[in-house]
């Protein structure tokens, strides 16, 4: 008698551990943004070392900027999307953003070389993670 009492106890318990289950729901929606960078927009930088292009972003708005997470992904294939920083062709893409605009780098993927301009059009997705 003892042991069903036991049993019967223990499965009380576990199905009152089982029932109590912590659910988090997270209203935070991301942004995605499609844009495309024309190779003719890419302007090389004062110091020679880089091209760059600035795009426009009213969604990078100061709290986002100094509280969201911003994803960049090019591509340079049809539907295949690489996440930035990346190296292409010899380039080393990457970026920054400040409130209303992110800019694109194209740097020398090898030490001491001069950049080179990108020659394709590249779509860019932007993925905006806002914070909580």
């Amino acid at each position: 008698m003892k042991k069903i009492l036991s049993i019967a106890f223990l499965a009380i318990v576990v199905m009152a551990f089982a029932a109590c289950k912590k659910t988090y729901v997270s209203e935070t929606r991301n942004e995605v943004y499609n844009v495309d960078i024309p190779a003719s927009s890419w302007v090389l930088e004062a110091d020679g070392k880089s091209y760059s292009v600035k795009i426009q972003a009213e969604a990078l708005n100061k709290f986002f900027n100094d509280n969201g997470a911003t994803l960049v992904y090019f591509s340079f294939f049809q539907g295949v999307y690489e996440q930035i920083p990346e190296v292409f062709n010899g380039n080393s893409f990457s970026y920054i953003h400040s409130v209303g605009q992110i800019t694109f780098y194209a740097q020398s993927a090898t030490a001491g070389q001069p950049p080179v301009k990108p020659t394709d059009n590249i779509k860019v997705k932007m993925v905006l993670i806002p914070a909580e």
